[in-house]
């Protein structure tokens, strides 16, 4: 199988739980043994749905058609991810009780939230890195001092730090597992208008003493986080472990009416809804089928079946976002201090200088 014929092999396997087409055309395709097993280890890992794979096979009964070896792996991987989730989940609690204490309300998004929830038919299925929660810039600075008065301290040991637009720089504390993400934005600067604190407040959700975001906001999220902080729609990919967070909310509320608020996003997202419906094998998920979200997935089906040509075009739209970045610092450093002073902290940092000099060829690197 090709890495296209295994990515869609992979999509419509998250989906059999929903979808008894799906479910019957897995089957047979299982049933045929003609799956490459290691490019679907190789890219499911990649994409981080390994355990909801597993758990999928598991509840349909179909685990009987893999590899024995492959099964002991996978519900290896799936059994750590469950005992992480579950300290995740303890460190959830004593974060929304300490903030709660201290005046902060706190919004879960993202995997923290879908935890809360109970979104996943078993816990073990999503992969958290970081625990992501909103507030309000009233909050902002509040949120940061407490937890920093509880041990959490930043992840970076650089000594300064990017000036960032969304959130705080990532904290940890030694006694919890998962690393903490303060944002008081939701995306970046350029779409920061149409989806914020602001336009989310109104609907936030109380779940067991968690405040969410609703059902419609959190499938946003899911898309927009993916094509636009993330830079999918630039890059014409989808991540599955979005498009799978997404097929999960949208079988609780069906409908993409959420999409019509937006004005800059509103063509990122159904762009996004037409790949996912591509990649889960039509289920129907409704977007506006206009000329730019048919030209997107024109590309986007184009780059997934030819592995050149996405390596090409990811490289050449990367160098894009890269300089357009990196004048965009520039630019801010004439007029913003915060910005000015990164930027002569950057340029003098004798690490980061030795580090360009080896990409560059002119140094070694040190062999450790």
């Amino acid at each position: 199988m090709t890495p296209a014929e295994i990515a869609l092999f992979i999509a419509k396997s998250l989906s059999i739980s929903l979808s008894s087409k799906n479910l019957k055309e897995i089957k047979e395709v299982l049933k045929s043994q003609k799956i490459d097993w290691d490019l679907f280890v190789k890219i499911s890992t990649s994409q981080l749905v390994l355990p909801a794979l597993y758990c999928n096979y598991k509840r349909n009964d179909l685990l009987s058609f893999l590899p024995d070896d492959l099964v002991t792996y996978m519900e290896e991987i799936t059994s750590l991810n469950r005992d992480r989730n579950l300290q995740i989940i303890e460190q959830l609690n004593d974060l929304n009780t300490l903030l709660r204490q201290n005046g902060v309300n706190p919004i879960f998004i993202k995997g923290a939230g879908y935890l809360i929830q109970h979104l996943y038919e078993d816990l073990a299925e999503r992969m958290v890195g970081d625990i992501d929660f909103l507030v309000s810039k009233n909050e902002y600075d509040l949120a940061a001092k407490i937890l920093s008065d509880r041990n959490y301290k930043p992840v970076s040991n650089l000594g300064y730090h990017f000036p960032q637009f969304k959130h705080h720089p990532r904290l940890y504390n030694d006694d919890h597992i998962a690393a903490v993400e303060i944002h008081k934005e939701l995306l970046v600067e350029k779409y920061a208008l149409e989806f914020n604190y602001e336009t989310i407040k109104d609907n936030i959700i109380q779940n067991n003493g968690f405040s969410v975001l609703s059902i419609d906001d959190q499938k946003a999220l899911s898309i927009v986080s993916n094509q636009i902080n993330d830079n999918g729609h630039n890059f014409k990919s989808l991540g599955l472990k979005n498009a799978y967070d997404f097929l999960l909310l949208n079988s609780k509320k069906p409908g993409t009416e959420f999409a019509l608020r937006f004005n800059k996003l509103q063509n990122p997202t159904h762009c996004f809804l037409a790949s996912a419906d591509y990649l889960f094998g039509d289920l129907g998920l409704a977007f506006n089928n206009n000329k730019k979200a048919q030209k997107h997935l024109k590309g986007f089906k184009s780059l997934l079946h030819s592995p050149r040509k996405r390596k090409l075009y990811s490289r050449i739209i990367g160098i894009k976002l890269f300089l357009a970045k990196r004048l965009k610092v520039i630019s801010k450093s004439f007029v913003n201090k915060e910005y000015r002073i990164w930027l002569f902290k950057r340029i003098s940092d004798k690490r980061w200088q030795r580090e360009k000099l080896v990409q560059l060829k002119l140094k070694k690197p040190i062999n450790n």
